[in-house]
């Protein structure tokens, strides 16, 4: 299987190298999967992308390696998936994982995503589930995420517990039939948009419970107009999918 992983990043030079070398720890042993990760850096002026294109030298085997996809623009990361997975999608990825680029989302949990690979063509890493966990927030932010994800399943369905999660895999396949290109959500919404449309067209749909943390450094900001903003968008979501 040829695997590809694409990590927005922007200013995570703190958090980068302990990644990227916990995925190659992950990964790396797995001798019937071919791994590329794909570094979307926004021009971040800490240097993230030059310290990525060292740490792919120290990496690299047979099986694995790391390269990095600049953008002089930064906007958002639904832009950087787009703009990544478009990339991707030109190569021969049997495969596609996003996730974060600061520690939140642990490479630990990567072997059981590629084991479903096999029998599902999305694998969504979900909180929500038994197993999963966001020991790191507090009381508000938990009603915040959970109030959110079952406001979506409501409007949206309720195949997947957890719908603004950004940790999750993709066949090629069902990437370009979600039509990323026309998505024009940002934010949690963009997470929202982007599984709604992998939904519509999926054979089959797997749950890896994972547990949540706090990214290790820097901040992690939730703005307060999420809720108001999603309560419009996610309705939104459904006409546009269903208009297109």
């Amino acid at each position: 299987m040829k695997l590809a992983i694409a990590i927005p990043t922007y200013n995570e030079a703190a958090n980068i190298r302990t990644l990227l070398e916990s995925i190659h720890d992950q990964l790396s042993r797995i001798s019937n999967v071919q791994t590329i990760v794909y570094v979307i850096d926004d021009n971040s002026p800490d240097g993230t992308a030059d310290l990525v294109t060292s740490i792919a030298k120290t990496c690299k085997t047979k099986n694995f390696a790391i390269t990095v996809i600049g953008r002089s623009v930064k906007d958002g990361l639904g832009g950087a998936y787009i703009f990544g997975f478009n990339e991707i999608l030109k190569t021969k990825a049997d495969y596609i994982i996003q996730m974060d680029g600061d520690l939140s989302h642990d490479p630990k949990y990567l072997p059981s995503f590629v084991k479903a690979a096999g029998q599902h063509d999305l694998i969504i890493g979900s909180r929500y589930i038994t197993g999963g966990a966001t020991p790191d927030w507090s009381l508000f932010r938990k009603f915040l995420s959970r109030g959110g994800n079952m406001y979506a399943r409501l409007i949206l369905g309720n195949k997947v517990a957890d719908y603004t999660g950004g940790y999750n895999m993709f066949s090629a396949k069902l990437l370009r039939q979600a039509d990323i290109s026309t998505i024009r959500s940002t934010g949690y919404g963009f997470l929202i948009d982007l599984k709604f449309r992998a939904l519509q067209h999926a054979q089959s749909v797997h749950q890896v419970p994972i547990v949540f943390h706090d990214r290790h450094h820097g901040k992690s900001k939730l703005p307060k107009s999420t809720i108001i903003t999603n309560l419009f968008l996610v309705p939104l979501i459904k006409l546009r999918t269903r208009a297109s």
